[in-house]
């Protein structure tokens, strides 16, 4: 499972626009979100798993002026991951 802030515009494995992705077992996003990154600006972002509902979601904004990005897929983390793991 991963989360991407990918810029680079690469159309053979997603979208041609900078986004914010959620990967699975993957490189290709199963779901995101265009994104207009802002160069040099620093960014706030939160990364929640919600195990009732099994919803990962990914937000971005940016302060001051609070334009943001939001991402969400269901996945079951149980089915996709080991037992434990690493996250960073």
């Amino acid at each position: 499972v991963a989360v991407e802030f990918d810029t680079l515009l690469n159309e053979e494995w997603d979208t041609d626009v900078p986004h914010i992705g959620i990967d699975v077992n993957s490189i290709t996003s199963i779901n995101s979100t265009s994104w207009d990154f802002a160069n040099g600006q620093l960014s706030n972002v939160d990364i929640n798993y919600y195990g009732d509902t099994k919803t990962l979601t990914v937000s971005l904004n940016y302060p001051p002026n609070e334009t943001s990005y939001t991402v969400e897929t269901v996945v079951d983390l149980r089915e996709v991951l080991p037992e434990w793991v690493r996250i960073g």
